[in-house]
């Protein structure tokens, strides 16, 4: 496993939650100290958003399956709708 990622997950990611909690059961929280708890946290939830979102032209890779594609009408259902407007 790379050093980076490591360090991203467990470190970074662990400092900003621990940042995050000890201002939230403070009596007197600092907005500077949530802040860099949050950007702390940032680098490892962005990876992880990045790696669930589909990228550019990966829609169609994403294992769902695509809604089936209409079939052409009969003449006469033409024919039909075409009288009833």
């Amino acid at each position: 496993m790379n050093l980076w990622k490591l360090l991203k997950d467990i470190v970074l990611t662990g400092l900003g939650v621990a940042a995050i909690l000890s201002q939230i059961f403070s009596l007197h929280p600092s907005g500077l100290v949530l802040g860099t708890g949050l950007a702390l946290t940032v680098p490892s939830v962005a990876s992880h958003v990045k790696a669930l979102l589909p990228g550019p032209g990966d829609g169609e890779s994403s294992g769902s399956p695509s809604p089936p594609s209409p079939q052409p009408s009969s003449p006469s259902a033409r024919e039909e709708s075409a009288g009833g407007s």
